[in-house]
């Protein structure tokens, strides 16, 4: 399980991503209770000490969950990933590596943590949700498998599916958009990246070998899958006569502060061994019977993917009880004062904008994506000025959410003109910078954006005394569409720059109307 170094390397990690925002909470905390009048925010929104208390025993819970999550992860998601995936391209039976890959794909999802965040603000039957996104995710893997079998464009599967989830949503309720496109960001977490990495590794590596560009995209596909099979729940919602809760039956998260905290923190913690172990259990034994059947792996090998699950079950446990008793009600309680006190929309436009800033800055896997990137355009793209840009367009796509929620406005005013400028950047840039663009949607929405910035942005709706499923939700949608335009624009950047440079060395060792003569070596000299 590694050795100190490495777990302190992933604590510091944690503590980078959780510190920004903390320190922004603190601060608004101190300057709320000692430098504002007392009658400032409605009492039901004030911050008491209990709160922040609440607050910071969550933020310790947290860093140790992430901590421990992202260690287990490692040593055991990754690696099932790449051995299941490398040991089903060598099959045979055709229909067992499609069943096996559907299988696959709904349980790693069903174990995402920031999916079961999601899934517990929407207010409809959890498992509804997360069966529901499981199977898209299941399905789209497959797809992701039969791209690497029969070498397809990833372009074209892009343009062709989001053209069917844009034209499908005009068949819904309206409030079900926001939630359709945010199951697609959430989906993309801490679980399941690491094992489509891996799975996707092993893939490409078994069927064409191991320096293929052929694993990136999967996890883009991967996404898509939740968004259309939300949307087809939608539809039969519409058909049936079902409806989403209406704004008065909206559960307010701000009851989760209520009674006594460690009663809070007891109860969040005792549910949370269960579905966890609901979660990441049928993931282990159905690597075991893999194994067992087919694999017939070291028991040193087995050993590290046992203690890696056990140790990302207990991260699991701390982070989603952090999340349900501290973290997400005060997010949402800070939304609602601020969303409750006329003119100072500015403060909220201001603090959402750091929100969004902080958690790309502190998210590792950022630093992983914009030192490819700088690899990829061999130098021509400094990895600073991508987690610049990255992180001053995810800002923006708060801001930007937070302006729709305050104006009320359709979502599809920010995606359908955002996507189509992704498709058209994606014919412009060469295939890599397009598939690592749309993975990397799922890496800038991270934990703190789910956990954090999600209902920070509901409890600011919910103030506003709109509609949360129209204007609370959609937020993990825009951060995860902006890396789109953003990567994609800095690739076009490369490419541009590229020419110019290789126009101007060409002039140079070749001028106008020039005759030269070239000498062919003899072979071997």
């Amino acid at each position: 399980m590694g050795n100190g170094k490495y777990w302190l390397s992933k604590l510091r990690e944690s503590v980078l991503s959780t510190l920004p925002i903390t320190i922004v909470i603190i601060v608004f905390f101190l300057v709320a209770r000692f430098g504002l009048p007392s009658d400032f925010f409605a009492p039901a929104y004030v911050l008491e000490n209990n709160d922040m208390f609440s607050f910071l025993i969550a933020v310790v819970m947290i860093i140790a969950g992430m901590t421990m999550f992202n260690v287990g992860t490692e040593q055991s998601m990754s690696e099932i990933g790449v051995q299941i995936g490398g040991s089903l391209m060598k099959k045979k039976n055709f229909f067992f590596v499609i069943a096996m890959t559907f299988i696959l794909g709904v349980l790693v999802t069903i174990a995402e943590p920031d999916l079961s965040v999601l899934s517990g603000q929407i207010g409809l039957e959890e498992n509804v949700i997360v069966w529901t996104i499981g199977v898209g995710v299941g399905v789209f893997l497959v797809i992701g498998v039969l791209r690497i079998l029969f070498h397809k464009n990833l372009n074209i599967l892009f343009l062709a599916f989001y053209a069917l989830a844009f034209t499908l949503i005009y068949l819904i309720d309206p409030r079900f958009l926001p939630i359709c496109f945010d199951s697609g960001g959430v989906t993309t977490g801490p679980v399941t990246v690491p094992f489509l990495l891996g799975f996707g590794l092993g893939c490409a590596a078994s069927h064409r070998g191991k320096n293929n560009g052929d694993s990136f995209g999967l996890t883009a596909l991967c996404s898509i899958g939740p968004i259309l099979a939300v949307i087809v729940i939608a539809m039969i919602m519409k058909w049936s006569g079902r409806e989403l809760p209406p704004m008065s039956e909206y559960a307010d998260p701000l009851s989760k502060l209520t009674g006594d905290m460690g009663a809070n923190f007891a109860h969040a913690i005792t549910s949370s061994l269960g579905s966890v172990a609901l979660s990441v259990g049928p993931i282990l034994l159905f690597f075991l019977i893999y194994n067992f059947c087919f694999l017939r792996l070291k028991w040193t090998v087995l050993l590290r993917v046992g203690l890696g699950m056990i140790v990302t079950y207990f991260g699991l446990v701390f982070f989603l009880s952090a999340v349900e008793a501290g973290f997400l009600p005060i997010a949402s309680k800070l939304g609602q004062a601020l969303g409750s006190k006329d003119g100072i929309f500015w403060v909220t436009l201001i603090l959402g904008g750091l929100f969004g800033v902080f958690g790309v800055l502190a998210e590792p896997a950022v630093h992983v994506l914009v030192k490819q990137i700088e690899d990829v355009s061999d130098g021509s793209i400094k990895a600073g000025t991508v987690l610049a840009t990255l992180a001053l367009s995810i800002g923006a796509a708060v801001v930007l959410h937070l302006i729709r929620s305050y104006y009320h406005f359709s979502l599809a005013y920010y995606l359908i003109p955002g996507y189509i400028l992704a498709f058209v950047l994606s014919f412009l840039v060469p295939p890599v910078y397009t598939a690592m663009a749309f993975d990397s949607g799922g890496v800038a929405s991270g934990p703190m954006t789910s956990t954090f910035v999600l209902p920070f942005c509901i409890g600011f709706a919910f103030a506003q005394g709109r509609d949360v499923y129209l204007y609370g939700f959609g937020l993990v949608s825009m951060v995860a569409m902006m890396p789109l335009i953003v990567l994609q624009s800095l690739g076009l950047v490369s490419v541009i720059q590229s020419n110019i440079a290789l126009h101007k060395a060409r002039r140079h060792l070749v001028g106008e109307d020039d005759n030269q003569v070239v000498h062919f070596l003899p072979e071997g000299n």
